[in-house]
């Protein structure tokens, strides 16, 4: 196990976002429904996680699971910028143990279990480096993610689905898999 300093040094060292920073990428149309995906998915489902993960201050068992849902939701993620299928939600968490997450953040399965605080020695008070690697995420993310848990969060998630479907016209795709964001809006 390492050190929290050696861990600390991990996340500053993860490239985040690799294929897309290094030009590889996904056809135009593929590529808009896994980007605007991935942000709907960072900006109201994982926010959602890290509130319960702040709210969860004095239940440590519960912090462990909305770790392992926000690890999943990662990995969930990770796919879909990688224009693979995704994996049901029952296999993500052992998936990104085994082969870690490639196109999200480069991150190897063991150092998951690092920044995750996930092994068995870990305090129940550990939180890893989720927040951390959390603000980094939202911070590279090639565009701008709404916050729905802003006063104005409303108001940005309309704004970000009508730019997205926007974006699906320009591509020449369909918007179709909008609509359950919108339900949810």
């Amino acid at each position: 196990m390492q050190s929290s300093h050696e861990t600390v040094n991990l996340l500053t060292a993860v490239r985040l976002f690799p294929s897309a920073r290094s030009g590889r990428g996904l056809p135009g149309a593929q590529a808009v429904e896994a980007w605007a995906t991935a942000a709907w998915l960072l900006a109201v489902e994982g926010r959602a996680y890290l509130e319960d993960l702040e709210g969860g201050a004095d239940q440590p068992l519960l912090r462990r699971v909305v770790r392992i849902k926000l690890l999943e939701l990662l990995y969930d993620i990770d796919t879909r910028l990688s224009g693979t299928v995704t994996i049901a939600e029952e296999h993500r968490l052992a998936l990104a143990l085994e082969y870690g997450l490639h196109d999200l953040a480069s991150l190897d399965g063991e150092s998951l279990v690092e920044v995750f605080a996930l092994a068995p020695d870990d305090p129940d008070h550990a939180d890893g480096l989720v927040p951390q690697l959390w603000e980094r995420l939202c911070a590279a993310f090639p565009g701008e993610l709404p916050d729905p848990l802003k006063a104005s969060g409303q108001r940005e998630i309309l704004r970000a689905l009508r730019n997205w479907s926007k974006l699906c016209t320009a591509a020449g795709t369909e918007a179709a898999f909008l609509e359950p964001f919108l339900k949810d809006a």
